[in-house]
């Protein structure tokens, strides 16, 4: 969805798939070609709908003034592309973000099997794009066979990608589509999403191949007001978190559906104006900005994960759903200038369910580039309401809906603090390998395991374009 003030024009998206179709997108959108799947200059595919023509096409139906980077993995009439050619056109990426202004790359490729974060040959390129804070959206997959199966997309699943898994748009996901609550960032809608061609023609898609391109665009949109109204573009983290405050959560599930029009509001409503320090005379107090990150992880009970509220001196800036792998969920605050502020995070949904404990663990809050550690001596607990008893020594199990407090000192909050430009990535609560492992031509059939990589010339791993029943398009009348 674009608005009349952010298009993305001037900004530029990468689409990693099939190559790209003039039945689909004018030349003129197209900024940068290039085929690794026959090495040449040319990425257009000669089947009018091709996978990646549609991808593109859905991408610009939302954010129209977009350049688009076309780099075709894929040769013509095929779903396979091969490792080699993928990682090719990652490098390609991370050596050129800055020539073409890239904001996103849209990744909608399967390929093997991930209940977990993992590292793979592509790693290493992933977080060369994270540090450049070019954001990546992977499709999660559409074998949710009925909504039981917990696995996703080997690209999906790497920390540097926005997993992104099908929804219904309308409060539900359907049974087709992969998730995994430890691993899916956001959801958007994916089902019977309308595609028109230049001529008129319409046709339907689904899958999560249809998902991802609702979050690349919108990456694009929110990446072009966040650079106009504080200067900086948003870090993986920020991005998520300000998406999870504006998203819709999906009922009983945990997740959360994108909602770009609230996220771009609610990107003008933290960096719309511009603070200025007290007017002699006018008695008006100074006021800064607090970039406030929370590391933590969790466990789920029945399904649902840990969720906390943030509160700063009491008052609610924001909340966010964990995963069982350690995030950094950003949030930023307006408050008095030269004061200390009492940063609260309260878990409101520990509970037990179905044989499962469900718990929040948080490792540390920082505050404008500060990191408290959970046991810091500036940090204390607070069991169970907010009142001021039961206080004990900060500690990262947060047991009995109880709530951490951090007394952040006043010279954190100085009127010239700086949020646009706190390096989010520098405090996360994790590490990132490289992998430099040989890759070789994948195969659709046989899953691509991260532990034989090392051998990866010798073995055969799926890495594929989604072109199953429901990543399809189909024709209806335009």
């Amino acid at each position: 969805m674009a608005n009349s003030t952010y298009t993305g024009r001037g900004e530029t998206v990468v689409v990693i798939d099939s190559g790209w179709s003039p039945t689909w997108e004018t030349a003129s959108h197209v900024v940068y070609q290039h085929d690794y799947a026959d090495n040449d200059a040319d990425a257009r595919n000669p089947n009018a709908d091709t996978h990646g023509a549609l991808v593109t096409s859905s991408i610009l139906s939302q954010a129209p003034d977009l350049g688009i980077i076309a780099l075709k993995v894929m040769p013509d009439a095929s779903t396979t592309a091969s490792g080699s050619a993928i990682e090719q056109a990652l490098q390609w990426v991370v050596a050129h973000a800055s020539d073409y202004n890239i904001v996103g790359v849209n990744l909608s490729l399967a390929g093997g099997s991930a209940t977990s974060e993992i590292t793979t040959i592509l790693s290493d390129e992933l977080a060369g794009l994270a540090a450049k804070r070019v954001l990546v959206s992977a499709a999660a997959g559409n074998a949710g066979q009925n909504g039981t199966a917990t696995d996703v997309s080997y690209f999906a699943a790497d920390h540097n990608t926005i997993c992104v898994s099908a929804s219904g748009g309308d409060g539900t996901m359907p049974g087709w589509a992969q998730r995994n609550p430890g691993i899916t960032d956001l959801c958007a809608d994916g089902t019977d999403i309308r595609l028109t061609d230049l001529a008129g023609r319409t046709l339907m898609g689904n899958g999560s191949s249809f998902a991802a391109p609702a979050v690349t665009a919108a990456v694009a949109l929110a990446q072009q007001e966040a650079i106009a109204l504080r200067g900086s573009a948003l870090t993986q983290d920020e991005f998520l978190s300000l998406a999870h405050q504006t998203g819709t959560p999906i009922a009983g599930t945990g997740y959360t559906d994108l909602n770009t029009q609230a996220l771009l509001t609610k990107i003008g409503q933290l960096y719309g104006t511009t603070t200025t320090p007290t007017v002699p005379g006018t008695g008006a107090p100074a006021t800064t900005s607090a970039a406030i990150l929370v590391n933590a992880k969790g466990t789920a009970a029945a399904g649902v994960n840990a969720h906390f509220t943030l509160l700063v001196d009491g008052h609610a800036v924001g909340g966010a759903t964990v995963g069982t792998a350690a995030k950094s969920y950003a949030f930023t605050a307006t408050v008095s200038a030269g004061s200390a502020h009492k940063v609260q995070v309260q878990y409101d949904n520990d509970g037990f369910a179905g044989g499962q404990d469900r718990n929040l663990l948080v490792d540390s809050v920082s505050v404008n580039g500060h990191r408290y550690a959970a046991t810091d001596a500036a940090v204390t607990y607070d069991k169970g309401a907010l009142d001021g008893r039961d206080v004990v020594k900060g500690q990262s199990g947060m047991w009995w809906n109880g709530t951490l407090v951090v007394a952040a000192d006043k010279s954190l909050f100085t009127s010239q603090a700086q949020v646009a430009e706190l390096q989010a990535s520098d405090l996360l609560g994790h590490t990132v390998s490289a992998n430099a492992a040989a890759h070789g031509t994948v195969e659709v059939t046989t899953p691509w395991m991260p532990e034989t990589l090392p051998t990866f010339e010798d073995a055969a791993h799926g890495l594929h374009a989604w072109y199953d029943a429901h990543d399809m398009a189909h024709g209806m009348a335009a």
